[in-house]
């Protein structure tokens, strides 16, 4: 009689636990969802419940990624960074080990800019990555600090990237990016423009009611910093507006490789490269 209880208990035993697979799934998908719709407090709810509940799942490490995700769009800094590290160490190979490990480059970066020094080990720890990617993108953003001699610790890498890299829109990021540090030493690295005139960042602010240009400005890539410098505060006060940011404005345009346009009730102010 015991075994035929067993016998008859052993379905219902063996039935969650297949269940509990598609839950694990279920409540993933419904997080991404969530972040989808950049519910960012939901959706790390969501994602602690899988962390909790699921720790030898499939989706556990993924979970932790996207929780560290959550953590950054909320303005919980180190959390985040904690949060990408912890996935990293678990799943150093993962498709989304990259985003992960660009995620606490930006991430030490901002901690560092608010007085938090010792964040700064972890981008230089990112410029000696064997992923060229993340070696290039620690470089960068060291090329954005206020402190000079701080920033002069990417050289090497932008320099390097000028003397071996063919992609001619990742080389004029690295120019621009030495030229925010020193732009004494671009000195003997044009080799490969040699003959050639170079690329041109254009500037045009054009006035509606007057049909005429108030500002009109072409200039080597390399000084593109000092066009857009010139830009009056009006014209300042419209780009943000649009959602641009000045000081990174140049490297989106080179990532676009397109003309930026943008319209108001006055005029057009235009900018591109050629």
């Amino acid at each position: 009689m015991k075994k035929m209880l067993l016998l008859l208990l052993l379905p219902v035993v063996i039935l969650p636990g297949s269940l509990l697979g598609q839950s694990d799934q279920q409540a993933f998908e419904k997080a991404k969802i969530l972040i989808f719709d950049r519910q960012w407090q939901a959706a790390l709810r969501q994602l602690d419940d899988v962390i909790a509940t699921h720790p030898d799942g499939r989706y556990f490490a993924p979970a932790l990624f996207y929780r560290a995700k959550c953590q950054r769009e909320l303005g919980r800094n180190k959390a985040a960074l904690e949060g990408y590290e912890t996935f990293l160490r678990i799943q150093p190979d993962s498709p989304l080990a990259e985003d992960a490990r660009i995620s606490v480059v930006d991430l030490s970066a901002a901690l560092f800019q608010v007085g938090e020094k010792a964040y700064l080990q972890k981008i230089l720890d990112s410029l000696r990555h064997k992923n060229k990617v993340v070696s290039y993108y620690a470089a960068f953003k060291l090329s954005y600090l206020p402190e000079r001699k701080t920033a002069a610790r990417a050289l090497p890498v932008l320099l390097a990237i000028l003397d071996t890299e063919k992609d001619e829109e990742l080389r004029d990021r690295a120019k621009i990016a030495v030229m925010r540090i020193d732009p004494s030493r671009l000195e003997g690295t044009n080799r490969r423009e040699k003959g050639d005139a170079g690329r041109m960042l254009r500037i045009r602010v054009f006035d509606k009611n007057r049909r005429q240009d108030k500002l009109s400005l072409s200039l080597p890539l390399a000084l593109a910093d000092l066009a857009l410098k010139s830009l009056g505060d009006e014209e300042r006060r419209e780009l943000r507006k649009k959602g641009y940011d000045l000081d990174r404005l140049l490297e989106q345009l080179l990532q676009r490789g397109s003309k930026i346009d943008i319209q108001d009730e006055e005029g057009v102010i235009q900018i591109w490269i050629e």
